[in-house]
């Protein structure tokens, strides 16, 4: 499996501005979230401020603001006297989460059903045609990346913006289950075959059937026989 390092360069939606303490603060925060999200940080990593300015190139005030930050997405757990740890999820969290999930993403795509444009479905579309090749590969990052970009364009395409905030927050919390071991090739493959079979029925406009998908995608990793990532 192909292990990569991120970079400020690689993070997805980061602070574009430079120079004053807010856009860096965005920038760190970005950064340490998608470590954490792709388990470059993994769970139960204490995170020294003065190694992580050491590590980043931040100055140590966006790295403490940042932390802060990352307590308020339930990344991190500050502990007084002791620091900033990555969150460690119970099964409980795993199924409060879930509970909180699977309505916000069956509203989801009942209205991308009636809001998606044609030529956003077919982005969509193309996008998940490289899962095969990150399959092949492993890439276990690429496949994380690729999850997030179907979820989050199927929220985009719902044009709720209270609803993609939502979801964008769950979401990445959810993410970072895939540090659940997975069984193997044909985990990550049914996982790809319920995608497209979401966007198949957004694509014919049936809400019906996409919520019907999609609740099978999102229920079949609560089963206590069954952990894959979502």
């Amino acid at each position: 499996m192909r292990q990569a390092h991120t970079s400020v360069e690689d993070v997805p939606s980061i602070a574009s501005g430079r120079g004053d303490i807010r856009s860096r603060t965005d920038e760190a925060h970005q950064l340490l979230k998608w470590k954490i999200l792709t388990m470059e940080i993994p769970p139960g990593t204490w995170l020294n401020e003065r190694h992580l300015v050491e590590s980043t190139g931040f100055t140590r005030a966006p790295i403490h603001q940042a932390l802060h930050r990352l307590e308020s997405d339930a990344l991190v757990e500050i502990r007084p006297r002791k620091g900033a740890q990555v969150r460690i999820w119970t099964p409980q969290d795993i199924a409060h989460l879930m509970e909180a999930r699977i309505p916000l993403e069956l509203t989801v795509v009942s209205l991308a059903c009636e809001r998606a444009k044609q030529s956003e479905l077919d982005a969509l579309t193309a996008e998940l045609a490289k899962g095969p090749q990150l399959l092949a590969d492993m890439d276990r990052e690429g496949l994380v990346r690729l999850d997030h970009t179907f979820h989050q364009s199927l929220a985009e395409f719902a044009r709720n913006p209270v609803l993609g905030e939502l979801i964008e927050n769950v979401h990445h919390r959810s993410m970072l289950l895939w540090a659940v071991p997975l069984s193997g090739y044909q985990e990550y493959e049914s996982v790809m075959a319920q995608h497209q079979e979401i966007l198949g029925a957004i694509t014919k406009r049936d809400p019906a059937l996409a919520t019907s998908a999609m609740k099978r995608h999102l229920s079949s990793f609560v089963s206590p026989d069954h952990r894959t990532t979502l």
